[in-house]
């Protein structure tokens, strides 16, 4: 029985700008990723940071069902530059646009 996490799963573009992409995964395993890139951020307190911020944004603005649709969030390195409010209005920017399709 392979190992859940070398399964590979087909995963369809659904939004995209330059802070980050959210990505729709075929077999819905029913929560959301995450992926920030080592490459981009080299320390695990800053990736955790980031995680979190990106949790909290969809956790207070409602989008607790969002959470449960077998999305994966690939944040880049501007979105370093976002404060919270900047961040919080991409992602919902990005949210209302994904749930509209």
């Amino acid at each position: 029985m392979p190992n859940p996490k070398q399964i590979k799963h087909n995963l369809e573009r659904v939004f995209s700008n330059k802070y980050f992409r959210v990505f729709k995964k075929d077999a819905c395993l029913h929560d959301l990723e995450i992926s920030i890139s080592k490459k981009y951020f080299k320390l695990a307190v800053e990736r955790n940071f980031y995680k979190r911020r990106v949790k909290e944004v969809l956790r207070r603005n409602g989008f607790d069902g969002f959470l449960e649709g077998g999305y994966v969030f690939s944040v880049f390195r501007p979105f370093a530059e976002l404060s919270y409010a900047q961040a919080e209005k991409e992602i919902t920017i990005a949210i209302k646009t994904v749930t509209e399709e």
